[in-house]
């Protein structure tokens, strides 16, 4: 199974922010001082960001780690001496489902996402459903019992759930990415004139970030084939990311512009602090590529690389943190 992009994979911003809310990031906040209206609003993006972000991250995860053991063929590979522990989903994290679902037919009316939340949802618990199974299966060790004749049935009806849930994830993601990318250049021009430069640019360097992370995505990088990345376009990207980050760093000092903002400085330095490692990963894929050092075979084969220096996924990965500590601002 080819990995989820990384911009599709990203952990979106979790509340709408505007300077006209004080830029909170909590959905009690953010709705201080809102109209009925608004206050509907944020809270149905929030429900389909929460839904992106379960399929994006612990459900992502749980797909990965299973076909990373058995391979995405019609029939599993199956090593000697098997030992597979099958991770799940919590029951906990699931509830975003049914709330998103929900949504659907809810003032504002949202459109593309609506009708693709619609054809996505029971997909998705169609998935889960066999990721049960599976789950129960493997942590019995069925597979000891029946010399792995559950386990390779088990194993045709994920490829079949995972291609459906595919092609309507595709879908979600699309029309989540384009409302997505409408509400930050709104909120972008209402920080700029607001003159709430540190949210501002804190936002903006995410926005760029995650324009550098899609333009690997694009063309097909990742830590296998990272040497064949085109640098030209890349740095076109990367340059704007940090331009970002050395502004904010800047005006992160600047306690009468945090005061301004309302800001707490902790949180501040937290973001900044995931905003510099994930350039600095971003800057790692351009040293291995300028000193033509390719990502080792072990490395490769390991189940780690979100940890290994100068690859797309740790510059994914770090880059998810940043987007947590975003969120975290306040």
């Amino acid at each position: 199974m080819r990995k989820l992009s990384f911009f599709i994979a990203s952990i979106l911003l979790v509340t709408v922010l505007s300077a006209c809310s004080g830029g909170t990031s909590s959905l009690n906040q953010a709705g201080a001082g809102m109209t009925p209206g608004e206050s509907q609003k944020i809270e149905k993006y929030n429900s389909y960001v929460m839904l992106n972000n379960l399929m994006t991250g612990r459900l992502n995860e749980v797909l990965i780690h299973y076909f990373e053991k058995f391979g995405t063929d019609k029939k599993p590979v199956i090593e000697k001496n098997v030992s597979f522990i099958m991770l799940d989903v919590p029951a906990a994290q699931r509830d975003v489902i049914e709330q998103a679902k929900g949504y659907t037919n809810r003032e504002p009316d949202f459109a593309n996402a609506d009708t693709a939340v619609t054809k996505l949802t029971p997909v998705l618990q169609d998935l889960l459903t066999v990721l049960d199974e599976m789950k129960v299966y493997y942590d019995s060790k069925g597979y000891v019992d029946d010399d792995f004749a559950k386990g390779k049935q088990l194993h045709t009806k994920l490829i079949h759930a995972n291609l459906a849930y595919e092609k309507a994830a595709q879908e979600y993601f699309t029309a989540l990415r384009k409302m997505d990318a409408e509400q930050r250049q709104a909120d972008l021009q209402g920080f700029k004139d607001a003159d709430q430069q540190i949210r501002y640019h804190a936002l903006k360097f995410m926005i760029d970030a995650e324009a550098t992370a899609l333009e690997m995505n694009e063309q097909g990088i990742n830590a296998s084939n990272v040497l064949q990345l085109d640098m030209k376009k890349f740095k076109a990207k990367y340059d704007l990311m940090t331009a970002d980050l050395e502004a904010l760093v800047t005006l992160s000092k600047d306690k009468a512009q945090i005061q301004k903002e309302g800001l707490n400085s902790f949180s501040i330095e937290n973001y900044v602090h995931s905003a510099t490692e994930a350039k600095a990963a971003a800057s790692k894929i351009i040293e291995r590529i300028n000193n033509k050092k390719p990502v080792s075979d072990s490395d490769l084969s390991g189940q780690f690389l979100h940890t290994t220096d100068g690859t797309p996924e740790n510059f994914s990965y770090l880059l998810s943190t940043a987007i947590e500590r975003y969120n975290e601002m306040n």
